[in-house]
């Protein structure tokens, strides 16, 4: 006995020297990246530009028809080119641009911009600032918490992450290669293969892995066919597909890849929830009768169904609150306004908490068929 865990010991030790090793190799290639990004114009095919001096005139107080006060500046950039066939030449761009920044940008001096030069550098526009650096250092700051917090499973995380995102990009480049292809199928396709990958990175390969899958992906299609049922019989009244601004795509499909895309996340974390607490509480009590560790379960997904709720309405909401206020300021009335802005994003949500509803239940039940299937019947 004693010699196991003298073993066991070692092989702990060494898999927490070889999880340091990579958490300071994953350090040092994103401190390199983010050193990188300063030096790397000459990598890009579109301008780059240093803004070298920056005159500002002074403000001018401007009020609309709607009583909305601002104040517009003007900028006069002299900006020194950093790549292309111009590279070394400066060139002078004025820009103006209004206090609340809503539809234009300001610039300081060492800023650095992408930009658009015709013929010559007389000719340069600024397209948008340069902000790989600030895109590097976020990320890294992200994943370098998932590691040091998380450690091995944070490590999984990442790798679940990259997979999900490119699970999702490539059904969207398939069906931009082949527009006749069901979007939404493409989505359905893409989310199980997430669903089935994400877990087995996060919780290893148990059966309650296969357990908190099943339920995940019958919690999420269940709410989606309800949902797709609810715009059959209401023939989506009160739905503004028309916010969504697409023109030769079917806007139904579109909008429920969204929801099961959007969905997915919260109905998992329920799952996975529900399934490692009772699986926790199966192993600290193992002569718990089945149905007082039903009752755990229920009790368990109760606590969580409000927040998880509310999260999935808070995310959905949060996106659209900047055109929610500018509604707002142009006089528009509240209703519209939420019926403009928030209709989409409240039926997705409402969807989402359904599936959240019915996963509960749905991992319970799992559970203890999977205990019954063990042959346990108290």
């Amino acid at each position: 006995m004693r010699v196991k865990l003298v073993n066991a010991q070692k092989r702990n030790n060494s898999s927490h020297r070889v999880m340091n090793r990579i958490i300071v190799l994953i350090g040092v290639l994103i401190i390199g990246a983010f050193i990188f990004t300063f030096f790397n114009a000459s990598f890009y095919n579109t301008p780059i530009g240093k803004v070298t001096h920056v005159e500002t005139s002074n403000a001018q107080k401007i009020v609309d028809e709607q009583h909305n006060t601002d104040f517009k500046y003007k900028q006069h950039l002299t900006i020194k080119i950093l790549n292309g066939k111009f590279k070394g030449e400066s060139t002078t761009i004025d820009n103006t641009y209004v206090k609340s920044q809503a539809d234009s940008e300001h610039f300081s001096k060492n800023n650095k911009v992408l930009m658009h030069i015709q013929n010559s550098p007389k000719d340069a526009t600024i397209l948008e600032k340069k902000r790989d650096s600030l895109t590097v250092a976020i990320a890294g700051i992200f994943i370098m918490s998932l590691l040091l917090v998380g450690r091995n499973v944070g490590l999984q995380s990442i790798l679940s992450l990259i997979f999900n995102t490119s699970a999702i990009l490539i059904a969207i480049a398939i069906h931009d290669k082949h527009p006749s292809t069901n979007l939404f199928n493409l989505m359905s396709v893409a989310i199980i293969f997430s669903t089935i990958v994400t877990l087995l990175l996060v919780t290893g390969w148990h059966m309650r892995t296969w357990i908190t899958t099943v339920g995940t992906l019958l919690g999420t299609f269940l709410c989606i066919g309800i949902t797709q049922i609810i715009i059959q019989l209401t023939n989506g009244a009160g739905i503004k597909y028309e916010t969504m601004s697409f023109l030769t795509l079917p806007p139904k499909d579109i909008f429920l890849a969204s929801v099961l895309i959007g969905s997915l996340g919260a109905v998992m974390d329920v799952a996975i929830t529900i399934s490692s607490g009772m699986y926790e509480i199966l192993q600290r009590t193992p002569n718990i009768s089945l149905s007082r560790w039903a009752l755990a379960g229920r009790n368990i997904g109760q606590d969580i169904m409000g927040t998880m709720t509310n999260i999935l309405l808070f995310s959905y909401l949060s996106g659209s609150l900047p055109i929610f206020l500018i509604y707002l300021k142009n006089a528009n009335t509240f209703t519209y306004t939420i019926s403009m802005n928030w209709s989409l994003e409240i039926v997705r949500a409402l969807t989402g908490g359904i599936g959240i509803v019915l996963t509960i239940p749905i991992t319970i039940s799992l559970m203890v068929m999977w205990m019954k299937w063990k042959g346990v019947t108290r």
